[in-house]
């Protein structure tokens, strides 16, 4: 039986220090039927001349590799979609323009969705791997993933639940980028892509949407991904609220539904107190929520219990890019 290929799809931007070491680390996965698919999001940089150099030196008949360009900077989720629009494969493997993947990911990821299709008896899935964060003063941090060997498949409302209220369930522990995702190209297709007018956090959404349908996320436990945690203004705490309050908005009538839409919306403005480090208004706010929502907020604050080791890590990276001089367009 024939394997099915597999697009590596990359965005890129304004990546000439690491582009290539991420090229090669896809070029060389050990799965046989493999095309490199790049979108470069108009760089200003040297970026596409060193892919088209690659291209020249690396692409054969067997192991393809293309390059498309942006005519503007128009954002990472219309570059993702277009990879989509354009892949060959019949599954789609997302790789980021600063990170290493190990050559076995392609083959581990194929082999963990084949055996939860033909257990759940769909083909609505997407997997994730755990993943290494690389931050720049050089400190580790293993960043797991959800739904991994031996655990339960999370799947619908249970994966909605946990991105949006933070609701633990059993296997929903650990987050889901696209650094790390594949799936069938007809499942982005089906889902509608990302939405290109959410700046950030459109990987986040796309995830939500999946769950709504029902989409399960399987996971693996190995750490696949070696991810590069960059500076960049767009990562700074601002930006992250701003991600944050993008997404409430647009699932407000799930929020609703759940019966948490009034908790949020005020558990925001504290968090947009605490960002400011306005300490007094915040335990002001604080204390009025747990007046008015005394069992939200302790699930609340025991929901995000295991995560409290990713968020200390962030912490410090989001430190060290407020410290960090203003980069230019989103990156890709």
């Amino acid at each position: 039986m024939a394997l099915p290929m597999v697009t590596a799809a990359m965005t890129t931007y304004n990546a000439e220090a690491t582009v290539i070491r991420a090229l090669a680390s896809a070029l060389n996965q050990d799965w046989p039927t493999l095309e490199i698919l790049a979108v470069d999001d108009a760089s200003s940089d040297g970026t596409v001349a060193l892919i088209e150099g690659f291209i020249r030196e690396r692409a054969t008949k067997a192991r393809p590799i293309r390059l498309l360009r942006q005519p503007f900077n128009g954002g990472v989720a219309r570059a993702r979609n277009r990879l989509v629009e354009e892949a060959c494969g019949e599954f789609i493997a997302f790789f980021d323009d600063d990170d290493i993947s190990t050559p076995d990911r392609v083959s581990r990821q194929y082999a963990r969705i084949a055996e939860t299709e033909a257990a759940l008896g769909h083909d609505l899935v997407l997997c994730h791997t755990a993943r290494l964060q690389e931050f720049p003063d050089g400190r580790l941090h293993y960043e797991g993933t959800m739904g991994c060997e031996h655990q339960v498949v999370p799947f619908g409302s249970a994966v909605a639940d946990r991105i949006l209220l933070g609701r633990l369930s059993p296997g929903v522990i650990g987050s889901c980028a696209t650094c790390s995702q594949m799936g069938r190209k007809s499942v982005y297709r089906r889902l509608g892509g990302f939405d290109p007018t959410l700046p950030r956090s459109e990987d986040t959404d796309f995830n939500i949407r999946c769950a709504y349908q029902g989409g399960a996320f399987a996971g693996l436990a190995a750490p696949l991904v070696r991810q590069t945690m960059t500076l960049g203004s767009e990562k700074n705490l601002a930006a992250e609220l701003e991600a944050y309050t993008a997404l409430q908005t647009k699932h407000r009538d799930y929020l609703s539904r759940q019966g948490w839409l009034e908790f949020c919306l005020e558990w925001r403005q504290v968090r947009r107190l605490h960002l400011s480090r306005s300490i007094g208004p915040v335990l002001v706010r604080a204390a009025k929520l747990a007046i008015r929502h005394p069992i939200k907020l302790i699930r609340k604050i025991y929901w995000s219990l295991p995560a409290h080791q990713t968020r200390r890590q962030h912490r410090r990276w989001q430190h060290d890019v407020a410290l960090s001089s203003p980069a230019g367009p989103s990156k890709s």
